[in-house]
């Protein structure tokens, strides 16, 4: 018999765990996995989400289900077979099971799995299936997932942390393009939930961005929710990560990769390892208590982080943290085994909240770039990675050094752009792992763990946060022009503004966001347009329906208009603007007031090309979901509203979005109109708005005097 036991004494929020833990039977007997599902499902054969792929791969999957009818006859005997067998095995283990007092012993919960896990997972976790079938008919992916409340040290040093099964960072998700990913979420934490999938489009599937107050309902404490979306369209490199307050920056994150159907064979460098690398910065204090702290009168700055992790993983110096609970107990850095003489793909992500990175390989001054956030380019050759919060880069990295077996990898925080170089606590501004030259399938077996590297770092001080597009010329492959004509130009002022009673607040053309969790943009949108209430069908500003200084909400009414954005950012932080449901061209960027668009060779409001015969400004300009307005510049973005619904526009610094640093782009109110709600959807808003709220960020009004002053 094994036992499990919890990391921790069982806390009040376990207590809590336990108490919820029964619901999470009755949903998984409709329909979802095991604890550590990701499996391929049968029912890929008849979802509708898979027939909406422009590939037309549900014909695959129709020869696929007429092999198996050929099959029948043979699988009714095998079935039959092993049902006896299968019932005789569980006598026996029925009767093995039995203590000598004749009691079954206890099989622990989904939930007390989790508690007792090791936080840390397993560098091989990372590393995406070597023998994956690209060519494989498109099906549903499922995952079944306990978000839970556990104590967690990821350097040693001890702090509150939401976990996805009991382990951090989440599971990889790994599919193919035109597959359907189901996750079913049953949220055991203390606090209400979302989880939003970054960088999917959500085509047809709006209401599962996870984008609270946008198009959900957050799911209250005790809940289930079921996400399902189709990922057509895309390939690339994505995360998911929670989307109620700061709880990505607890903990709730995670990569999904997205494969393209001709990935084995479009390589313009070979490799033959592929894998992960998430980076994150990382605070010891509680967030939430953060959170509340940065929005609090006269506070101006972010809180600065702590240290930085790759993978969940760093070391820290217990000697520097007396007031903390610190382990001392020497952690393993992520491992990297690449076979020598061979390319291997890195995707890094930064999942993180505040910090930009620098990356790079020691002794390895080519890493060429062949995708930025999901867009595939023509290798660009780099010493070092810049990469800005919310934002993706895959490199090859060829394992052709002589003479040495082991390198660090060095993912350095940008600390020019935090208010104090120092760190808290003497905190550490560099997470490392180890690149090591080892042949495929071979094992280290020696007593004691290999040597570390010995190698030394180049990267050079950076004074700035600005996008590595602002100094490389990034060429999508396969070229991709944009609209020359944009139907729409908006000039958005980007700030961090102190208001009444001190409080500093995200701005947005006077605009700081408030979501409303208990009514969605989305939900309110459809109600509107079913009832035929006009003011949300217009074109433009919506400043009808909803009351712009606190939702600015633009709506575009067309088929597949162009929509120019012309972030100018007053503020002295560099703002990384993260777009949902699309990519965006990135047309121009620098610093300063945007010098119009003639100096780009367009027409006032972006009318057409001043001159036809040069196009250059959108012959195939980088596409992104993530882009920078560096601190007192400017950028020029280009997007076609053609993919319904409401979208979310929002700095990915989570300390600056939460603040109120956001908009809503509305695109084809046409096919808005015949939208149905799911009822799962709806019934998500049905929990008390206090429920809803926990976890969110305090409205302006609970500050001591504030309502007071205003009346």
């Amino acid at each position: 018999m094994v036992n499990y036991h919890s990391l921790q004494p069982l806390s009040p929020t376990q207590k809590y765990c336990e108490k919820v833990g029964s619901q999470l039977s009755d949903t998984r007997s409709n329909g979802s996995q095991g604890i550590t599902g990701g499996e391929e499902s049968d029912e890929a054969i008849q979802d509708p989400l898979l027939a909406s792929s422009e590939r037309g791969d549900v014909e695959e999957v129709t020869i696929g289900s007429e092999a198996a009818h050929q099959r029948r006859s043979w699988w009714v005997i095998a079935a039959f077979s092993c049902a006896c067998i299968g019932s005789i095995l569980s006598l026996a283990w029925l009767a093995l099971s039995l203590d000598v007092q004749g009691r079954p012993t206890s099989t622990p919960s989904p939930l007390e799995v989790a508690l007792g896990v090791s936080l840390r997972r397993p560098d091989e976790d990372y590393v995406l299936d070597p023998d994956w079938e690209f060519g494989a008919p498109n099906q549903v992916r499922t995952y079944d997932w306990i978000i839970l409340d556990k104590e967690g040290d990821p350097d040693g040093v001890a702090k509150p942390m939401i976990t996805i099964n009991g382990r951090f960072p989440g599971p990889l998700i790994e599919v193919n393009e035109g597959d359907v990913v189901e996750v079913v979420v049953h949220n055991s934490v203390s606090n209400s939930t979302t989880i939003h999938w970054h960088g999917i489009f959500q085509n047809g599937t709006n209401w599962m961005d996870g984008a609270a107050g946008v198009t959900q309902c957050p799911i209250p404490p005790g809940a289930s929710y079921r996400y399902k979306f189709n990922v057509t369209g895309q390939a690339g490199t994505y995360f998911y990560h929670g989307h109620q307050g700061v709880q990505a920056q607890s903990g709730l994150i995670g990569p999904l990769v997205v494969h393209s159907r001709d990935e084995a064979t479009h390589r313009p460098i070979p490799y033959s390892s592929d894998r992960v690398v998430l980076l994150q910065d990382w605070y010891y204090d509680s967030d939430s208590g953060l959170m509340r702290d940065v929005l609090s009168p006269g506070v101006e700055d972010a809180p600065i982080p702590n240290t930085a992790l790759i993978n969940g993983v760093n070391q820290a110096d217990c000697s520097n943290h007396p007031g903390r609970s610190c382990s001392d107990v020497e952690r393993a850095l992520p491992n990297l085994a690449l076979a020598p003489g061979e390319g291997h793909r890195l995707r890094f992500l930064n999942v993180g909240g505040f910090a930009w990175f620098q990356v790079a390989v020691d002794e390895h001054d080519s890493l060429p770039i062949i995708e930025v956030d999901g867009t595939s380019t023509e290798p660009a050759s780099e010493s070092a990675l810049v990469i800005a919060p919310g934002q993706r880069y895959s490199i090859v990295l060829t394992a052709d050094k002589s003479g040495k077996e082991a390198f660090w990898l060095r993912a350095r925080m940008i600390t020019s752009c935090f208010a104090s170089q120092n760190l808290p606590e003497k905190g550490i501004d560099e997470a490392k792992a180890v690149i090591r030259y080892r042949p495929s399938g071979k094992k280290y077996d020696g007593d004691e763990p290999p040597p570390l590297p010995t190698t030394t770092s180049k990267l050079e001080y950076l004074p700035t946060c600005k996008d590595m597009s602002s100094r490389t010329v990034f060429s999508p492959s396969p070229a991709h022009r944009a609209p020359e004509y944009a139907d729409h130009s908006w000039y958005i002022r980007v700030n961090l503004a102190i208001g009444d009673w001190r409080l500093q607040r995200g701005v947005m053309n006077s605009s700081s966001f408030r979501p409303n969790l208990k009514s969605p943009t989305l939900h309110r949108v459809l109600d509107g347009l079913a009832s035929n209430n006009e003011s949300f069908a217009q074109n433009g500003i919506l400043d009808t329906a909803f009351d712009p200084s606190s939702e600015l909400v633009v709506s575009h009414t067309g088929t597949a208009e162009a929509v120019d954005i012309i972030l100018q950012n007053m503020d002295e932080n560099s703002h990384p603007f993260h777009l949902h449901g699309t990519q965006m061209w990135v047309l121009g960027a620098g610093h300063g007031y945007f010098p119009g668009y003639e100096s780009l060779g367009l027409n006032p409001d972006g009318r057409g090309l001043v001159d036809a015969a040069n196009s250059s400004v959108v012959d195939n300009p980088l596409r992104r979901d993530t882009v920078t307005a560096e601190g007192f510049g400017w950028v020029l973005l280009r997007f076609v509203a053609d993919n319904p619904g409401v979208w979310l526009f929002h700095c990915h610094v989570i300390w600056h979005s939460e603040a109120g640093m956001g908009m809503q782009f509305i695109s084809r109110v046409d096919s808005m109109r015949e939208w149905v709600l799911p009822e799962d959807a709806k019934k998500l808003c049905d929990a008390p708005e206090e429920e809803l709220r926990k976890g969110a960020p305090p409205r302006d009004e609970v500050f001591f005097g504030f309502e007071d002053d205003r009346e």
